[in-house]
């Protein structure tokens, strides 16, 4: 309950460092640099899931199961995996600066990131899966937070560094740290001859595992990366600065869902679905939909309740002008976030199929949505279209997830 309570703590002032940070960079970035930062943000992220290729939900379901002994060659394996799809993915993702998407200056500063935010990603899934969830939490807090706050309070004491190129710079120390930080129990491990002999059959079968659940992935992501772009599109390079600054308070309430309350009891489900101890499967799972349900709640509340104290004060007036839409895009990210509560259920009963099928209809409705809103309405298109898409997508689940427990013989 101690290490439960320093988690929770812990992740909760990484979420007020995150909602702080975004203020900051409201108060001492012209929104249009915001704009440029929510671009880079979101793209390193949709990078990930192709470089990771969702090749954990493979490899930790099986490591869990191996004695301790065997999982030096596993990891081993997986970095090989991991280095051949950094050869393919990161020269692929180079059209985002020919199309101008991007600006070629930030190049290498996103190679850099999206190198480093994966392996820092991957290593606090695989410190989760070994029952080390507070060292995992100190990975989390110095990646998203630590690094935040002294660039925040750089910018405070030295107006120079208020810009991008730094703001990036900081940005890959504190991934970097987190790596260091975090690779220590894996160093214990006995690594001698873990190269000498790579499991091609291993990797072949984890990557054919990986691809639905990619595609899943990259489907339900889409939907928070494209947005930006169809934004500025649709709008302008400012007014997707405040939008980038809500979303960014919404992507912090979803970091804290999935940090402070998912990691705790989903590994308990997968443990228990495997033994097929369903009591304590269904107790599991009751705890984490009713911690989902009170602290999407508190989070809901809180964040409306900051936006309207603190958006009037920042000097930039487009953030309070726009307050309506950003009480439609927390309301939007509170529907996705409650789908992951019936996705979780789906996918350590390896339901993984019902969740590609829901992700990607979710996708293909708000596409369509899209298309369709945006003659009508430049302004609310794209918020109307991830709010259906996402509730499409989290229906779905939901009936996948009654159908499921009924043929469990759950209550």
């Amino acid at each position: 309950m101690t290490i439960q309570l320093l988690n929770l703590g812990l992740r909760a002032v990484t979420l007020a460092v995150k909602f702080a940070f975004i203020l900051a960079l409201a108060v001492f970035l012209p929104p249009e640099e915001v704009g440029l930062y929510g671009l880079i943000t979101v793209t390193v992220s949709y990078s990930i899931y192709f470089v990771g290729f969702e090749f954990y939900t493979f490899s930790t379901r099986d490591l869990v199961a191996r004695p301790r002994s065997e999982w030096s060659r596993l990891l081993s394996n997986q970095l090989v995996f991991f280095g051949l799809m950094y050869v393919v993915v990161l020269p692929a993702f180079s059209i985002v600066f020919f199309l101008e998407m991007l600006p070629w200056s930030v190049m290498a500063a996103f190679i850099a990131l999206v190198v480093l935010e994966h392996l820092s990603t991957e290593l606090m899934r695989l410190l989760v899966a070994i029952e080390k969830p507070l060292l995992a939490t100190l990975v989390i807090f110095i990646k998203q937070a630590l690094w935040a706050l002294c660039f925040a309070i750089t910018m405070w004491l030295a107006p120079e560094f208020r810009n991008i190129s730094d703001l990036l710079l900081f940005w890959i120390a504190g991934s970097a740290l987190s790596i260091l930080i975090g690779v220590g129990p894996l160093l214990k491990l006995d690594w001698k001859g873990a190269l000498t002999k790579i499991d091609w059959r291993w990797i072949r079968a984890g990557a054919m595992i990986a691809i639905p659940l990619l595609l899943s992935s990259v489907a339900v992501r889409s939907l928070f990366t494209f947005d930006r772009y169809a934004f500025e599109a649709l709008n302008s390079l400012a007014l997707l600065g405040a939008y980038s600054v809500y979303m960014g308070v919404a992507s912090a309430m979803l970091s804290f869902m999935e940090s402070g309350v998912f990691v705790f009891y989903y590994p308990r489900m997968m443990k228990a679905y495997k033994e097929q101890n369903m009591s304590e499967f269904e107790h599991a799972y009751s705890k984490l939909a009713k911690q989902s349900a009170i602290w999407l709640t508190f989070l809901m509340v809180g964040a409306a309740i900051a936006g309207v104290v603190v958006f009037p004060m920042l000097k930039e007036t487009i953030y309070y002008d726009n307050l309506t839409l950003f009480f439609a895009i927390i309301v939007a990210m509170a529907i996705f976030i409650v789908g992951y509560v019936f996705q979780y259920g789906l996918y350590t009963t390896t339901r993984d199929k019902s969740i590609i099928v829901a992700n990607i209809a979710g996708l293909a409705v708000a596409a369509i949505a899209l298309v369709m809103i945006a003659p009508h309405s430049n302004y609310w298109a794209v918020t109307i279209a991830m709010t259906i898409g996402s509730g499409v997508a989290t229906l779905l689940k939901y009936r996948k997830w009654r159908l499921t427990r009924k043929e469990l013989f759950l209550a």
